[in-house]
């Protein structure tokens, strides 16, 4: 069995901010503050292999996991909440900053109220 790959400073900064983000599969429901951990998306990697750590998505236990999780029923998830790349996007467009230099967020990012960032 090879070795899992380390995730250098950029990726574990990179994981930890869309942790920070809470639940994308939650957020679809309208509920922003759910804790959440890391899925590396499941998509044209293979039996056992785990895609880039910057390809992950937020879930909370329960989409994660749990009962309603990923891992307990894939498509039943995908038909609930979008697929893996669709709730990638979302994650994607919720971390694109308009200006880099002045770290502006994104308007569009459900946490942006008032010009201001709330995590």
């Amino acid at each position: 069995m090879a070795k899992k790959k380390q995730a250098t400073i950029e990726e574990k900064k990179h994981m930890s901010r869309v942790a920070d983000l809470g639940c994308v599969a939650c957020a679809t429901l309208g509920h922003y503050d759910s804790p959440a951990e890391i899925h590396h998306i499941k998509d044209k990697t293979g039996m056992g292999r785990r895609s880039s750590h910057f390809d992950v998505i937020p879930l909370c236990y329960m989409h994660h996991r749990g009962t309603y999780g990923y891992h307990t029923s894939p498509k039943e998830f995908e038909g609930n909440y979008g697929t893996q790349r669709e709730l990638l996007q979302i994650v994607k467009d919720w971390l694109a900053y308009e200006d880099k230099k002045t770290g502006q967020i994104n308007p569009s990012n459900p946490f942006t109220r008032n010009n201001l960032f709330y995590e």
